[in-house]
């Protein structure tokens, strides 16, 4: 690997993706010193670790190959994914992996018990999870980890420019060109070698909404990979992941505005975007490597589902780590949501987009003491 590359990439993929925006906001502009310094910083640190950690982590074994979990925004992967880790058997990337992907290496365990401490005093908010307090040691996203190291194999460059989101938040612009392709496998690679180095060569559970539309690709680096796929109510998804537009991504991250009606197009549009391209691939999965579960039957009997899931999946170790299991699934109790109204507009559109995905999955409109934001 070209160190010089690897160190000015984050800067220069920045860089590109910002003149090819079509134009930033006020509050954008203001913004840029902060996505700059943060690049600017990660260049010694970066460099120090790819000179201490990098021979290792390329050498690193993968075992066991991931369980994939799979599904839209806001369908209870973040959940399901929290309650697969409680099982000290498996890994994951964590916040801690993601926020510092350049440096987190160099300062161990003992510096994030610190910053978690500092999160905790300053009572620092997880701005996707209403009134959830981060926690560095939770699940992340690969695409997550990737965009914090400005990567150009990330799908979350549409969170960052919006405007953009058709050709960079969906993946078919770029996974169409053979050289890109090839370029993300070697990307995503080596970022699972570096998760399963940071986790003492443990079995990954990986939750990453864009992997939705990657089923090919991630066969071709793992074929014995399992998949969750996990679906939800559409019309509780449809304000759930309005709500996380609004109060995650384009308060805190992105460097454009948007109208309602093009928050609109994002949600109905990506959606089956993603849903179809995950429908047209999911028949390359093996036999015994694929369970299909909704986000009501696992937030109504969660214990019950991490049964089925083991078992459908031949999966190992559920006895072992079923204590830790009933822990979390107490610990996310605490977990605090909030009712909400849908106008009628917004029904007549939803059903309008999605009425084959209510049909499908056999939803029917929810009473409005269903309708919950998470």
């Amino acid at each position: 690997m070209n160190i010089s590359n690897m160190l000015n990439g984050g800067i220069i993929e920045f860089t590109k993706r910002l003149l090819n925006s079509g134009g930033i906001s006020v509050k954008g502009i203001f913004m840029l010193p902060v996505y700059y310094v943060q690049l600017i910083v990660a260049l010694p640190l970066g460099l120090l670790q790819y000179i201490i950690f990098g021979n290792r982590i390329r050498k690193t074994t993968i075992s066991q190959d991931p369980v994939f979990i799979l599904g839209h925004y806001r369908c209870g992967t973040t959940y399901l994914q929290k309650l697969m880790v409680s099982n000290s058997g498996f890994g994951c990337l964590t916040n801690y992996d993601s926020l510092f992907a350049n440096s987190n290496l160099l300062f161990g365990r003992k510096t994030r018990k610190v910053l978690q401490q500092m999160v905790t005093i300053l009572r620092i908010k997880n701005p996707f999870f209403n009134t959830s307090a981060a926690d560095l040691s939770d699940p992340c996203e690969e695409d997550d980890y990737l965009m914090n190291k400005a990567s150009a194999y990330t799908a979350y460059w549409g969170f960052v420019f919006p405007k953009r989101w058709k050709e960079w938040l969906n993946g078919s612009f770029h996974f169409g060109d053979e050289a890109y392709r090839e370029g993300w496998k070697r990307e995503y690679m080596q970022t699972i070698k570096y998760g399963t180095f940071r986790n003492n060569g443990r079995q990954l559970i990986l939750k990453n909404p864009p992997n939705t539309e990657r089923i090919s690709l991630l066969l071709e680096l793992f074929p014995n990979a399992k998949f969750i796929y996990i679906y939800r109510n559409p019309y509780n998804l449809y304000s759930s992941t309005r709500n996380m537009w609004k109060k995650a991504i384009l308060s805190y991250y992105s460097v454009q505005n948007i109208s309602e009606s093009e928050l609109d197009d994002i949600v109905f549009n990506h959606f089956i975007y993603l849903t179809g391209q995950y429908e047209k691939q999911k028949m390359q999965i093996p036999e015994g490597h694929l369970i299909e579960i909704s986000y009501e039957e696992l937030k109504s009997d969660p214990y019950n589902l991490m049964q089925k899931i083991y078992s459908g999946l031949n999966l190992q170790d559920f006895g072992r780590s079923s204590d830790n299991l009933k822990s979390e699934i107490e610990k996310e109790k605490n977990y605090t949501t909030f009712s909400y109204e849908l106008s009628d507009a917004a029904f007549r559109k939803i059903e309008e987009h999605w009425s084959r995905y209510i049909r499908q999955w056999g939803y029917t409109v929810p009473h409005t003491s269903e309708l919950r934001l998470e």
